[in-house]
């Protein structure tokens, strides 16, 4: 019986021990759902630039100092191996974006492509479900023009392009305290209410140019600096969130859209490769929940995972076209489950140089790389990537490649059309000039048509990028020697002309210039923007007929393109042609109908013909298609200003410079509405502020000082502005008329020995004193 009785007691006490160890330490939940447990989350993404996920701390890096991102990592699910679907910003950011991959959503370069308006994005899927939404954006290349704005309350990318036919792409970007000054305001006024937000920071791209105090303590790698500058910069979102205990009730997912090769495989940067330099990125989730933290899982994670994964936590369904697996699984599992294979692409050498595209595929030990020549790496035993084993592993390399194949037939299923090619003619030829589109966008290949190996142009490649890099930099003579070398080298290497001809042109040598772009056209008859450079050229040779007939010599010949037609009616409108101006502006818009930039020159041709119906239409038709274009709020204002409608005019002029600050006619033409109105202070405000951005005018040097005669004020700076206005060699007319101004300032200032000399000269260039 005792012994019965302290089996019973025994049994007892384990029975109360096991509830307590359930109440006190509670089984691992098996969802999100559980730990949410009815409650909303934000969700911000954070995706980082060209950012290798081997050189972040947590990563396995010593040689940088990141303590957010490495306790970033602490506070959720890291995976150790993420590939990136495509080395390019655009194309990887779609991934990212819509849960899909490159065959499916057409996005396959940077610039000459625009994500299909019929792809769900996560914003869109976050703004059907009640969240607010917002980007900010760090670079260009991600600019609303490309469509990933969709679904965005506010899409943050506001980047200067008034210059952009002259600058490097560096220009395009702002560093990543930038962008936090703008987001963090928006999440501080949205903090009581529910969120998504994309933060996009560029930081590590060219040029590593990294500011105090890492400049100096990476100053043998200024790429580590970049990051450990971007990581300093995350503290402020990580001390935002904390403070305003928004951590507590937000998720976070840090990922990289592409590496950075860094001189592996003898490539700089990126885009022209599909190596693990290129492709391998950091994939972070973080979630408040203390009893996940610390996850680190093995498991292969593609960019196309990130969506169907950010939606699965917040208990948000996914769009049906998503691709790509949720991860969230791999929050609870003690081992990975399965995963796909990775697949990714570049279609970098194909676009910009007609050269064969990369595809490649991988798996837990392999990559194979689809091309000319096909490459197998085993990459646990040679992760660098440095020993082809294509002939020893030829069974690997056929189930890979079949593989492959199925991937591609697989994502390529019910893919929307590729919006490709119809960007604004404006914004084609300035992405074109800075090398964001590639000469090739439009070029096929018959199927027996072999195209070259990009492994075999690298060293092609690397000098053409060094050229245009020393052309942007005012050494265009080296610049040529490299491509004139290259050219003889290799004759077929047709963006080496083109490269040449803009060269010459940035030296104003243009006959030159234009013996290069044909040679350019004769090699590809569909190149347009060597046939546009080419009656540039002619324009510039005050050639305007001879722009004109070649132009029209390629139409003739089958070359129908939108950009043609745009540029033949700026001809026509130059020359004061406007009847003829209109129909190749039509003609433009029939071939691109969604050119916000055509019917703004259409809006501006039927205003000079008094047409001020078809004007006003096609001005707002062009604010529809492009808010942002420059000139299309100043074609509506000016319509509104001839037809009367004064108040609606002043809001276009003031809405254009908010589009364009530095276009002073805006600044002008407020001022004369406001001399009209009698509103001096304000006449003079927005006058002074047009002569500050065109100091060449002399007309608006002399319009000011009248100004400061009629109010009695400034008058020493009225006689100044004169006197500029006449260094600057007016008209004899105006000339005089300034003289005679003169005179008046002086006889207000009680100088009358220069006021009658000043209208002694004004009466000896020609002019009889005005009343």
């Amino acid at each position: 019986m005792k012994k019965e009785r302290w089996i019973i007691i025994a049994g007892s006490l384990l029975v109360l021990t096991m509830v307590f160890i359930f109440l006190v330490f509670p089984s691992r939940p098996a969802s999100f759902k559980a730990l949410r447990r009815g409650r909303d989350f934000n969700v911000i993404v954070i995706t980082l630039d060209t950012t290798r996920a081997d050189r972040i701390g947590v990563f396995g890096c010593n040689k940088v100092k990141t303590p957010v991102l490495d306790g970033f990592a602490a506070q959720g699910l890291r995976f150790e191996r993420c590939i990136a679907q495509s080395p390019l910003t655009l194309p990887s950011h779609t991934t990212i974006m819509t849960g899909t991959f490159p065959p499916f959503h057409g996005v396959r370069d940077n610039g000459g492509f625009i994500v299909p308006a019929a792809l769900e994005t996560m914003a869109e899927t976050f703004k059907k479900n009640g969240y607010q939404t917002a980007a900010f954006l760090a670079a260009y290349v991600l600019d609303s023009r490309w469509g990933l704005n969709q679904g965005f309350d506010l899409y943050y990318d506001r980047f200067d392009t008034r210059k952009l036919e002259g600058i490097a792409e560096r220009e395009l970007q702002r560093p990543a305290n930038e962008v936090l000054d703008q987001a963090l305001p928006w999440l501080d006024q949205k903090k009581s209410e529910k969120f998504f937000a994309w933060i996009h920071l560029y930081d590590p791209h060219v040029p590593y140019e990294p500011p105090s105090p890492y400049d100096a303590e990476y100053a043998d790698d200024p790429y580590l600096g970049e990051i450990a500058f971007m990581d300093s910069q995350l503290g402020r979102l990580r001390d935002f969130l904390e403070a305003n205990k928004l951590a507590e009730r937000t998720f976070l997912v840090i990922v990289g859209d592409h590496g950075e090769a860094l001189g592996q495989h003898k490539e700089a940067t990126h885009g022209f490769f599909v190596y693990q330099e290129a492709l391998q990125v950091p994939l972070i989730f973080v979630a408040p929940f203390p009893r996940i933290h610390g996850r680190v899982s093995p498991r292969l994670a593609s960019l196309a995972d990130v969506m169907p994964s950010v939606l699965d936590m917040c208990g948000v369904p996914a769009p049906a076209e998503v691709q790509g697996q949720s991860l969230v699984g791999e929050f609870f599992k003690a081992s990975p489950g399965p995963a796909s294979p990775a697949y990714a692409e570049t279609y970098y050498p194909r676009f910009h140089f007609g050269w064969s595209e990369l595809r490649s595929v991988q798996d837990d030990r392999y990559q194979l790389i689809v091309a000319p020549a096909l490459e197998l790496y085993d990459l646990k035993e040679d992760p660098q990537e440095l020993n082809n084993i294509v002939s020893s592993k030829p069974d690997v390399a056929r189930s890979l490649l079949a593989e492959e194949a199925r991937l591609v037939g697989e994502y390529s299923r019910n893919a929307p059309r590729p919006a490709m090619g119809q960007l604004d003619e404006v914004a084609r030829e300035k992405l074109a000039a800075l090398g964001y589109i590639g000469t090739f966008a439009s070029a096929s290949a018959s199927p027996d048509q072999k195209l070259a190996d990009p492994k075999d142009k690298i060293d092609v490649f690397n000098d053409l990028d060094q050229a245009h890099e020393l052309a942007q930099n005012g050494r265009g003579d080296e610049a040529i020697l490299i491509v004139t070398r290259i050219i003889s080298q290799d004759p077929e290497v047709v963006g080496a002309y083109f490269i040449l001809g803009n060269i010459y042109y940035g030296q104003k040598r243009y006959a030159e210039a234009i013996a290069q772009f044909k040679i350019a056209v004769d090699k590809k008859p569909d190149d347009v923007q060597s046939i546009i450079n080419i009656a540039h050229c002619y324009t510039r040779m005050n050639q305007p007929g001879q722009a004109e007939s070649f132009i029209l010599d390629q139409v003739r010949r089958g070359t129908e393109d939108s950009n043609l037609f745009f540029n033949l009616g700026n001809l026509y409108v130059r020359g004061g042609k406007p009847d003829q101006a209109i129909p190749a502006f039509k003609k433009c818009l029939a071939l691109n109908p969604q050119s916000a930039s055509a019917n703004s020159a259409l809006a501006r041709v039927y205003s000079m013909t008094n047409d001020l119906a078809q004007s006003e239409s096609h001005a707002r038709e062009a604010i529809r298609l492009d808010p942002k274009l420059i000139g299309a709020h100043y074609a509506l204002a000016q319509v509104l200003h001839k037809g009367g409608r004064v108040d609606e005019a002043e809001a276009e002029y003031k809405r254009e410079i908010e589009v364009s600050p530095t276009i002073f006619k805006a600044y002008l033409d407020l001022a004369m509405i406001y001399k009209s109105q009698g509103k001096t202070d304000l006449m003079s405000e927005y006058m002074e502020k047009g002569l500050k951005l065109a100091p060449e005018s002399a007309l608006n040097y002399f319009f000011l000082a009248e100004v400061y005669l009629e109010r009695g004020q400034k008058l020493e700076e009225a006689v100044s502005l004169v006197e500029k206005g006449i260094a600057l060699k007016p008209q004899r007319r105006d000339l005089a008329a300034a003289y005679f101004l003169l005179s008046k300032i002086y006889a207000r200032m009680g100088d009358t020995v220069r006021a009658a000399e000043s209208a002694r000269k004004g009466r000896e260039v020609g002019g009889s004193r005005p009343e």
